[in-house]
């Protein structure tokens, strides 16, 4: 033995299969929600300095 100690913070063994894969599907939706708002935000900040340098431009 070399005293180490394991403590087990969370355990998975009193979660249904049903509740594991809800579980799963919630993190892989957050995921996904959050790189495609990112991705929406930068397409949104691209268009609007687009439309200011077209302002620019016109003035």
């Amino acid at each position: 033995m070399v005293g180490v100690t394991v403590e087990v913070l969370r355990e998975h063994g009193d979660k249904s299969l049903v509740e594991e894969l809800m579980d799963d599907f919630m993190a892989l939706l957050a995921s996904f929600s959050g790189r495609f708002y990112r991705l929406r935000s930068k397409q949104n900040q691209r268009r609007l300095l687009d439309d200011a340098a077209a302002r620019l431009e016109e003035g």
